[in-house]
């Protein structure tokens, strides 16, 4: 488990990154590209909220206390 959560947390870090990145997107001529970007990053974004879900319900399962993966709320602010 704790493999995956290390994996897990590159991705968080990958996904933050291209959250960042949105905010330089200003040609609106591109926006039927960048909506497409938006709409997988936002998939991307449930499936990381589920998985972290998943991870914490296993820590409390075995009695390992629960990661905060709080970050994400940010990431849904910030995108």
């Amino acid at each position: 488990m704790e493999a995956e959560q290390e994996e897990f947390e590159e991705t968080l870090d990958n996904l933050g990154i291209t959250v960042s990145g949105f905010a330089a997107f200003d040609d609106l001529n591109k926006f039927e590209e960048i909506a497409v970007d938006v709409e997988s990053v936002n998939s991307r974004i449930q499936d990381c909220i589920e998985q972290s879900r998943l991870f914490n319900q296993r820590e409390f399962l075995v009695g390992k206390e629960q990661k905060d993966y709080s970050r994400l709320q940010q990431m849904i602010k910030d995108f």
